[in-house]
């Protein structure tokens, strides 16, 4: 009894072997599937045949649903690993043409590791990841319950059509993170320049987040410099709590001190300004695990404390 039959027109070791693991799961209950492989033109086939035995066929119907649901696995990470890549890039370079290959590669890399969800990225990232992927281990499974044989190029063509809007969702989404992040680092290098050329005012700037959030400045001597550091600054200015952290990053920047302390960083209410400080001052901003300073400045309002 054939239990399931896969061609494919791609080298398909790697479906034979994943079948031939999940026969000897079987064997291991007592369930005799064979597995054999041939060829026809062009075609590969991987065929799982049960034995026609009904002790055999007995046992396989308790473990029926088990077999399809890896089988879908299989597949999947097959047409994952095989096919996808070159869909994939069909996509970006027919959409995207006027980026450089550079880019285009990069952008096909990330695409990849969010499709196939290997490797690292957003939660958001991942929750397209697992929808694409359920989405489409739901359309293999579907198919394998009303047939025992499957053509992968064919079920690429007809069946997964419907997800090309998917994909191109996912590509979409990660151009435009692309296109942010190129323009976030281009945006801290000439910050970098800008402070490269900027005559230093301070050796030390002492930058303490306190419980409110609110910024204060002092120096090495531990004098309070926030005043003359925001005068070019007034109230006309600040028009939210926005402003008050690009205030902070713009005033640093212009002060141009040779080292930073950061007090009291989990206070912070823009997780983005602390890390934008850091990618532009490097090693030379430090964060404090706790002193004096913070015992002083940083804890937390009474009103908090029970």
């Amino acid at each position: 009894m054939i239990l399931l039959s896969i061609g494919c027109g791609k080298n398909s070791s790697l479906i034979y072997e994943n079948f031939n693991d999940l026969c000897k799961y079987f064997k291991d209950k007592d369930i005799n599937i064979a597995i054999y492989e041939s060829n026809l033109g062009n075609m590969h086939y991987t065929k799982c045949i049960l034995k026609d035995c009904e002790s055999d066929m007995n046992l396989f119907n308790q473990y029926k649903e088990i077999f399809y649901s890896y089988a879908s696995e299989i597949i999947y990470n097959f047409i994952s690993l095989e096919y996808e890549p070159e869909i994939l890039s069909k996509l970006i370079e027919s959409n995207y043409d006027y980026m450089d290959k550079t880019d285009i590669d990069e952008i096909k890399e990330r695409c990849i590791s969010i499709v196939s969800g290997n490797g690292l990225f957003s939660s958001e990232d991942l929750v397209y990841s697992m929808s694409y992927r359920n989405n489409v281990l739901k359309k293999i499974e579907e198919y394998l319950q009303d047939s025992s044989e499957i053509i992968i190029e064919g079920f690429i063509t007809f069946r997964l059509k419907e997800f090309s809007s998917s994909l191109k969702e996912i590509i979409d989404r990660t151009v435009e993170d692309f296109v942010v992040e190129r323009e976030y680092s281009e945006f801290i290098k000439l910050l970098k320049y800008f402070l490269e050329i900027q005559e230093s005012k301070y050796d030390l700037i002492n930058i303490i987040v306190n419980s409110d959030g609110d910024y204060l400045l002092k120096d090495k001597d531990l004098k309070d410099i926030s005043k003359e550091i925001f005068e070019d600054f007034n109230d006309d200015t600040i028009k939210g709590e926005i402003d008050k952290h690009d205030m902070l990053v713009s005033a640093i920047i212009t002060s141009a001190p040779k080292k930073i302390i950061i007090h009291g960083a989990e206070n912070s209410k823009s997780i983005e300004t602390i890390d934008t400080l850091k990618s532009i001052f490097g090693e030379n901003l430090v964060f404090c695990k706790g002193c004096e300073i913070c015992k002083k400045n940083v804890s937390t309002n009474p009103s908090q404390k029970k």
